[in-house]
Parts: structure tokens; C-alpha cells; sequence
């Protein structure tokens, strides 16, 4: 039963959106009472924080075989190849990348600062690895915790105790500037700040990925994307 209502639930916030999820049309689609829910759910808030659970996973599974696709010597395309999947997924999901990433709404309630913890820590764990493994190969430039604002260095003290990336706070800030870059270029694309003017958004989106991996001294392992 928790499983049919997720997968309901999870259709409609595709199909129709996040507003469009109420108690009554998840029973609707699963063909019970609003109220025989709650023998599984605490309310829709739980349904949500769930339903999201299952979201993140099946993008993370995405976003993982992306990276493990690439050469294990090519550091740029593992962190590439996941940025453009990532791309891929919200542009087809919007709704689901609106839940996730976007404003919280009514529906999310007292879940949003589980649910956004939970993707912060399952997508860590797909670019945080790469990063470490090139840190420890070929460390890139970084600012040492004294060129740092101390509030950033316990702050990023905290992620890498929370997330399990362990690198140094300057390191950490290399690797969340790029994710900030990656969110803020696709988040324009989907909700289509740049319509009409710019409709196809992908080559502004591969020059992000030439800059940031440039930044990272691996400017020659960038490969363009291949033609689908």
C-alpha cells in the first residue's frame, strides 16, 4: 500500500505538480478513502517527504551511473557527465525539480527541512568522491581556513561531518561553488528566466562546464557531449 501510494503520488506531482497533490487525489488514484492514508502516513506532509525519498534515489541512481560511465583517470568527465544528467533530469521532471530544488510550498509543510537535507546528503555523495579522489591525486587551488571567514570554515566543517566529504573547508568550497554554478544555470533553464530570448540553453551550459573544470586544472580532459 505505501509503495502504490508514493508511485500515485509521485505521478501527480509529475503530471499535474506539487499543488495539485491532495489526500483526496492520491486516494483517488490508488482507490481508497482519504482517510484509510493515514493507517501508513502521518499526513500529506509524510506522503511528500516520502514520495520525495523516492525522487532523489532514482535521480542519485541517474546521476551515479553518469559519473561511473566515464574513464576513472578522467576526473573532469565524472564530474561532468552527472551535471549534464542532472540537466537531462530536471529539464524532463520540472515539477519533481520545482519539489526538490524550488520554493517550498503548502503541500511540503513541516518536511521541507528534512527533505532538503536528505537530497543535500544523497547528492553529495555523487560529485563528493570524485572530488576527493582528485584532491588526492592532483590537489587543486584553494584558500587556506586563515583566508576564509571563520563562519565559513565551521560551516564547512559541518558539512564535511554530516555529508562524510572529507576534504578541507577551502576544498569544500571549490566543490560547492560548482554544484551553486550548476543549480543556478539549470534552475534558470527550467523555469525558463531566459525565454524567449535564449531558448537553447545547452551551450551556455557546456561553457560552465569548460570554466569550472578549467578552474580545477583539468581544462584538457573536457570531451564536448555526444550526439544522442
Amino acid at each position: 500500500m505505501s509503495v502504490d501510494v508514493r508511485a500515485a503520488a509521485q505521478q501527480i506531482i509529475r503530471s499535474k505538480g506539487i499543488e495539485a497533490l491532495t489526500l483526496a487525489e492520491i486516494a483517488r488514484s490508488v482507490r481508497v478513502t482519504p482517510a484509510a492514508l493515514y493507517h501508513h502516513f502521518e499526513d500529506l506532509a509524510d506522503i511528500v517527504r516520502q514520495t520525495a525519498g523516492d525522487i532523489v534515489t532514482g535521480l542519485v541512481g541517474e546521476l551515479n551511473a553518469a559519473s561511473a560511465s566515464q574513464p576513472t583517470d578522467n576526473f573532469a568527465l565524472r564530474m561532468i557527465e552527472p551535471s549534464r544528467a542532472f540537466r537531462r533530469w530536471a529539464l524532463a521532471h520540472r515539477h519533481e525539480f520545482s519539489l526538490l530544488f524550488g520554493t517550498p510550498t503548502a503541500a511540503v509543510g513541516h518536511a521541507h527541512t528534512e527533505m532538503t537535507s536528505e537530497w543535500v546528503r544523497r547528492l553529495a555523495g555523487v560529485w563528493g568522491p570524485v572530488f576527493v579522489e582528485l584532491w588526492a591525486t592532483q590537489p587543486y587551488t584553494i584558500l587556506s581556513d586563515d583566508e576564509l571567514d571563520p563562519r565559513l570554515v565551521r560551516q564547512m566543517n559541518g558539512y564535511r561531518a554530516n555529508t562524510g566529504v572529507d576534504l578541507p573547508p577551502g576544498a569544500l568550497v571549490v566543490m560547492l561553488s560548482c554544484w551553486r554554478s550548476i543549480y543556478g544555470q539549470v534552475a534558470l533553464e527550467v523555469f525558463e528566466h531566459f525565454a524567449p530570448l535564449i531558448t537553447d540553453q545547452e551551450p551556455m551550459f557546456e561553457r560552465l562546464m569548460i570554466d569550472l573544470v578549467s578552474g580545477m586544472g583539468l581544462a584538457d580532459q573536457y570531451r564536448p557531449p555526444t550526439a544522442s
